[in-house]
């Protein structure tokens, strides 16, 4: 059973359940990419909101030691900025 949402909290929007794709960030160590998270989804704004249990989740993926199913390689580039 899809979550019921309120509207968006910055622009009003619509909000919609969806299953994305997160780029999971914790500090300078860790970039994981995770698929197939619920979400929802503002169809004005793009704003995503998540349960505390999908976070929690999440969480847990990204720092499971269990082989990943795959993997990619990123290019890290400096931004030069006068």
């Amino acid at each position: 059973m899809k979550r019921r949402y309120n509207r968006c909290h910055f622009c009003g929007g619509t909000v919609t359940e969806k299953r994305v794709v997160v780029d999971y960030r914790w500090g300078d160590d860790l970039l994981a990419i995770i698929e197939d998270v619920p979400a929802g989804v503002c169809e004005a704004c793009g704003e995503r909101y998540f349960k505390a249990s999908v976070v929690k989740e999440m969480e847990r993926t990204a720092h499971s030691q269990a082989k990943a199913r795959s993997t990619v390689e990123v290019p890290v580039r400096q931004l030069k900025v006068a």
